[in-house]
């Protein structure tokens, strides 16, 4: 069965030629399914089966400076929507605005794909985790239907580091997702690489890779999309 391999490219590349050099160089057969996620300001100029937002506001139009809503992004044939990153709750985003983020991807038929395992720590063992998670779906879920929505765990410890949780952790935080919240699928996220990725893959309940530096390497990222 296909798992689903989503590119998160964050603030990179820097200019709009090297966007479009980097998504023509990855494979548009691969193994996986496979979403690119660039910044917002390449969304219209990048050529790929499947797009996808990196955030997205929760109006659909208004005296919202800067934003960029779902409608907008709906129009542009963005399939995907990355929601609740930890680079975003690390600087103030609430469980409330991720919520309304949700609804409205929804309303206009893009796919949430809820980040979660903000303020988890290497420390904590997997019922420790379990709690936070358990808080944050609780809230980001309310009034949503979950089966509609893609969950990617990314243990906050875990992301830009190198150090990635093992597949055997990552396995049993999306068994209990799964189970306890029926939601689409689990991604597993945070150092996720062309070294640990087949490990990640090979794990039943995991249903695919959020992957960022890693997604920059063509060589790197074609490797684990075609696993």
């Amino acid at each position: 069965m296909k798992k689903l391999i989503i590119a998160n490219w964050k603030l990179n590349p820097s200019t709009l030629s090297d966007a479009q050099k980097l998504a023509s160089s990855i494979s548009v057969t691969a193994k996986n399914s496979v979403v690119l996620c660039p910044p917002a300001v390449y969304l219209s100029s990048i050529n790929y089966p499947n797009i996808g937002a990196q955030d997205c506001f929760w109006q659909d139009k208004g005296a919202f400076t800067g934003q960029v809503s779902p409608a907008q992004l709906n129009d542009l044939g963005v399939k995907y929507c990355i929601i609740g990153h930890s680079e975003k709750r690390g600087v103030g985003e609430s469980d409330e605005m991720i919520n309304a983020k949700l609804k409205a991807c929804l309303a206009q038929k893009i796919i949430p794909v809820l980040c979660v395992g903000f303020g988890t720590t290497v420390e904590q063992d997997d019922l420790e985790v379990v709690d936070i998670l358990k808080l944050q779906l609780t809230a980001d879920l309310s009034g949503v239907d979950a089966g509609k929505v893609i969950v990617a765990y990314e243990p906050v410890w875990a992301i830009g580091t190198g150090h990635n949780a093992t597949s055997e952790h990552a396995e049993k935080i999306s068994l209990f997702i799964k189970n306890k919240f029926k939601v689409a699928k689990v991604l597993y996220g945070g150092s996720a690489n062309a070294a640990n990725a087949k490990e990640f893959l090979s794990q039943p309940n995991l249903g695919g890779l959020l992957v960022g530096g890693a997604s920059l390497n063509v060589k790197d990222f074609n490797s684990i999309i075609n696993l």
